[in-house]
């Protein structure tokens, strides 16, 4: 460096202003054995600046005994003088103009692929769009809109918005809370889903509001034993609501807990998170609800993963016989369109959504007018945990 800056003070004198400084490897292979590089810019003096350069830069004399490692004259000083504030102002303005021209082009490309989209209604498929709702079922609710309303009301966003939240309603299948029949034996319930999704913390909700709220004899069995970790999770939540916890590790197992639990209401099972992509371990499942044959199978989906994981997901787990779907981390979604799109892709119904991570609150029956106001929010103001909770508070 200190043989770079001497080279700069020959050739531009000592009034030269450092603009900026730099050091890096050329050659070698993966970062070994390169040659290491000093770069320099520099002007010879202010006024070779642009100008809105030169109005915030602080010129600095290059004096005979200046070194780059700071033991005289540091260089942090000059070379910072590069990032100023007028520069960055006019780089932003920049950057911020690019970005509404890319948007507005988008807006055009995608106005015209979807011609059937009447002019009065583009902003409202556009918004359904947006808020992560697949292109083609945003098309099929405009298109029925168009449908049913007369020309005044397609101008009324009031009334767009009514027929739209009932139409999203229609198209979102609930199943209402789990239910536990009364026929002498455990209500048995599996939840499964792949890895992070949040089956255990789901598990320790829904048991805890059988048993604080609903006073239900409760017991929970776990086949997650790949994850001590999600053990000793369900464990302690085990004892705080004062349940017993079972831990299977292969089909006889289960089946020899859940015939000592046959004075329990119901039977929470927890399953060891599976990729959707591990076909193996997913199969391993069937073992295991053959041996014990759940009143329901839950497939927990989280709704913070985009359109493409969850079909993906969907497909992997149906075989195992799906009929209930969770959507969890509400408060984490990008778009709550894509509940309405997946719901619309497997044939199950939606039981629960949770908005957090408190238990036993933050879980709530899945209803199809909160989620059809879900998607239908604006996306102005960003889908998080205060949106999603405010909305089934509104509609419990």
């Amino acid at each position: 460096m200190a043989e770079a800056l001497e080279q700069v003070k020959r050739q531009f004198g000592r009034d030269a202003v450092i603009l900026n400084t730099r050091t890096f490897t050329r050659g070698g292979f993966l970062g070994l054995g390169g040659k290491p590089y000093v770069e320099i810019t520099a002007a010879r003096d202010r006024s070779d600046l642009p100008s809105v350069v030169r109005r915030s830069t602080v010129q600095t004399r290059l004096k005979a005994g200046d070194r780059a490692d700071g033991a005289a004259a540091p260089l942090s000083p000059v070379s910072t003088t590069v990032a100023n504030t007028a520069a960055s102002d006019s780089i932003l303005t920049e950057v911020g103009a690019l970005k509404s021209l890319v948007s507005d082009l988008l807006r055009e490309t995608r106005r015209a692929n979807v011609a059937k989209v009447p002019g009065e209604l583009y902003d409202t498929y556009l918004a359904l769009v947006e808020n992560a709702v697949a292109e083609e079922i945003a098309t099929e609710l405009v298109e029925s809109l168009r449908g049913r309303l007369n020309d005044e009301q397609l101008r009324d966003a009031k009334a767009v918005h009514v027929h739209l939240a009932k139409a999203l309603e229609a198209m979102l299948p609930t199943a209402g809370p789990i239910r536990i029949a009364s026929h002498g034996e455990p209500y048995i319930v599996a939840l499964i889903g792949p890895t992070g999704v949040g089956k255990t913390t789901t598990i320790a909700k829904l048991a805890a509001n059988f048993c604080l709220r609903d006073r239900k004899k409760v017991g929970l069995i776990t086949i997650d034993t790949y994850r001590i970790a999600a053990v000793e999770q369900l464990k302690t939540y085990a004892q705080i609501i004062d349940v017993p916890l079972e831990v299977a590790m292969s089909p006889d197992q289960l089946k020899e807990a859940v015939a000592r639990m046959a004075d329990r209401d119901v039977i929470l099972i927890d399953t060891a998170g599976r990729s959707q992509r591990d076909a193996m371990k997913i199969q391993e499942l069937r073992g295991f609800f053959g041996a014990v044959k759940p009143h329901e199978t839950h497939l927990v989906l989280s709704s913070a993963c985009s359109e493409m994981v969850l079909t993906e997901t969907i497909d992997r787990f149906r075989d195992i016989g799906v009929d209930r779907v969770i959507f969890t981390k509400l408060d984490e979604a990008l778009g709550f369109g894509v509940i309405l799109t997946c719901l619309q892709k497997v044939d199950a119904r939606l039981s629960y959504v949770t908005t957090g991570q408190d238990v036993p609150s933050d879980i709530e029956v899945g209803e199809g007018t909160a989620l059809a106001e879900l998607i239908l929010r604006s996306r102005a103001v960003e889908p998080g945990l205060a949106g999603a909770k405010a909305c089934y508070v509104l509609h419990r």
